[in-house]
């Protein structure tokens, strides 16, 4: 995007003033780094009437986020080096926040803003700063169908202000209107594709990828999905099989094909403005190259195209396991700069969203996911080895319920748009709300109201919870902890029903919360049968909160069918409610009838029940 081309939204001013502006003043000039991703760049304030130029050097190529503290009554034009007229965005004062926000991508050096006030319109406080590529994937919906569309109307106010690109799927059919309002603002549509599996040419690829351009013309560029870096395939040193060294060497080959292919794209004039981000995913937490070849990073670098690295940190047991997670992940980045000199300034960091089934990395009841999110930006906001990132993203709200897509874009601004260094939430990593959340330690911590003797008892099922969809990462592991392995059983009477409880504590009054619980009918579990949704035997029961207020509108249960494993697949109930405690503590009761006088479900049914997390929820 040339940024000769670009109006700014109300907003900015740069390090010297117009003669004819002598009201306003720069405060700041040059560049102040406030963490790993942020540095302003310039500040001024009290700028008023017409005439009013300011000038600012971005030290790299890459984005700007410009906001405007404005009040009075009249509008506000601003241009952004020599905007033709009618190009320039006109803001009318006074606004319903008062504070004007822009996004633009400018090349190296030095640009120059004009700032033209008319009638009583003033920018008291203009801020312009160097921020990373911030990457959304909001525009696909959810696999949980409870959670809503995740379209343009829901990413609006916690999204859309908060990154400078959305990732769309390749077959989207977006309004004009919403691709124009996007353009407008000066940032980016990025279209979803893959390898083709047919190609076997660079010529090949060129031509898989380029038609998928040319099929997308609105978008800025692809993401492609995805480029294998796994683990090493044998201890150093060690001997390699002839088969394995054939098949690395045909990996190779393969990649070199893709490189020749990205040289292609980025030698082709009708591709000149477009970006191809390549999504490298595996096992490798270091830069391994035995699969994608000596040259491939550095051919990506070469092209200036974005490297998307693919970091899952699933949830761990204990602080200790959690603090080496994130020093690995801290020792990954530093081989690949090692090995790769210069990656880091076109890496996009791509951590895992996935906080629902039918896969997640949320497999922990007893730790707050959106707390484990925080870390992991912290870690990239402050720590030496992390300065210098091109983007950051998170992959994919299809896997993601609704509050934790929305945190995204609190985290972006507090961390990317703010350049905070201290952590957005102020909750423990490890949740105290609830004992034995997973009854991994037999009943312990519940109250059980048998409707008869034996009626409520803990079972196990190998690989339970990696059925319900909990998952170490790639490659989809069992755990060597068997987390989710263990649940309750509840078995229907006709005489009354059964009930477990437990008294849910350290909660704060008026604050909202989130409960989770998965439920499945047992025999569905040990003696599997084909099924649709409809012939499947869905949850059938309640689960109440004394002492607390629940939110109808946002709280629901579900169905979904366990994927990829086993092979026939056993429908679980997903359960979501969002509460309101009226204290500091509510009574959880869970029961296998749905009415207070009757069972409602066949009498000798027994359902499974595990993961009851309690964490408070983001609004």
């Amino acid at each position: 995007m040339k940024p000769c081309l670009i109006a700014l939204m109300v907003l900015l001013a740069f390090i010297y003033q117009f003669p004819g502006s002598a009201e306003s003043t720069v405060v700041f000039a040059g560049e102040k780094r406030l963490n790993n991703l942020v540095s302003e760049l310039l500040e001024a304030s009290s700028i008023s009437k017409a005439g009013n130029s300011f000038s600012f050097t971005r030290p790299d190529e890459g984005w700007i986020f410009i906001s405007a503290a404005h009040t009075g009554k009249g509008t506000c034009s601003i241009t952004l080096d020599n905007t033709p007229p009618g190009g320039a965005i006109v803001v009318s004062g006074p606004a319903a926040s008062n504070v004007a926000e822009a996004a633009r991508y400018v090349t190296k050096g030095e640009h120059t803003l004009r700032v033209d006030c008319q009638g009583e319109f003033t920018v008291d406080r203009l801020v312009v700063k160097a921020i990373p590529e911030l990457i959304d994937c909001g525009l696909f919906d959810p696999a949980i169908k409870s959670y809503g569309r995740y379209d343009m109307d829901f990413l609006r106010k916690d999204i859309l202000p908060n990154i400078t690109t959305l990732i769309v799927p390749s077959n989207i059919k977006l309004d004009q209107s919403v691709i124009d309002d996007w353009r407008r603002q000066g940032k980016k549509f990025v279209a979803q594709a893959g390898v083709s599996a047919q190609g076997k040419t660079s010529g090949d690829h060129f031509q898989y990828w380029t038609n998928l351009l040319d099929t997308v013309p609105f978008a800025d560029g692809i993401i492609i999905d995805e480029f294998i870096v796994n683990k090493p395939s044998a201890r150093p040193g060690a001997a390699v099989s002839p088969q394995r060294q054939e098949r690395m060497q045909q990996e190779q080959q393969r990649h070199r094909a893709y490189e020749e292919a990205f040289r292609q794209i980025r030698a082709d004039d009708r591709y000149e403005n477009k970006t191809m981000y390549a999504y490298i995913g595996g096992s490798g937490k270091k830069l391994n190259q035995e699969s994608i070849g000596p040259t491939f990073v550095r051919t990506l670098i070469d092209c200036n195209y974005p490297v998307a690295l693919e970091r899952y940190l699933f949830e761990r047991s204990s602080p200790k396991a959690s603090q080496d997670a994130l020093q690995e992940f801290i020792d990954g980045i530093a081989d690949w700069e090692a090995k790769e000199p210069g990656v880091k300034k076109d890496m996009i960091l791509t951590f895992g969203l996935f906080s629902m089934p039918p896969g997640g990395i949320n497999k922990l009841p007893n730790v707050d996911y959106h707390v484990w999110m925080d870390q992991q930006m912290n870690i990239v906001a402050n720590d030496p080895v992390m300065s210098g990132m091109r983007g950051l993203n998170w992959w994919t709200s299809s896997q993601a319920d609704e509050e934790t897509v929305r945190f995204v874009g609190k985290l972006y601004r507090h961390y990317a748009i703010e350049g905070k260094t201290d952590m957005l939430t102020r909750d423990p990593l490890f949740l105290t709300h609830t004992r034995n959340a997973d009854f991994q330690n037999g009943t312990e911590g519940w109250k059980l109201h048998p409707a008869q003797r034996g009626s409520i008892f803990p079972k196990s099922f190998p690989r339970y919870g990696r059925i319900e969809g909990r998952y170490m990462g790639l490659g989809r592991p069992a755990d060597p902890e068997h987390i989710g392995d263990t649940f309750l059983v509840m078995k229907r009477s006709a005489n009354k029903p059964n009930t477990f409880s437990q008294t849910i504590k350290h909660l704060e009054p008026g604050r909202m919360y989130s409960m989770k619980m998965f439920s499945c009918d047992y025999n569905d579990l040990v003696n599997p049968k084909s099924k649709t949704k409809e012939e499947a035997t869905g949850f059938i029961g309640k689960a109440f909160l004394k002492g607390a207020d629940i939110d109808s509108t946002r709280s629901f249960r579900e169905m979904y069918a366990s994927n990829p494993e086993p092979p026939i697949p056993v429908w679980i109930t997903y359960h979501w409610i969002v509460f309101k405690p009226r204290g500091k503590s509510a009574k959880l009761t869970v029961s296998d009838w749905d009415s207070d006088t009757r069972p409602t479900g066949p009498v000798g049914q027994e359902q499974t029940f595990n993961f009851l997390e309690i964490e408070p929820y983001h609004e």
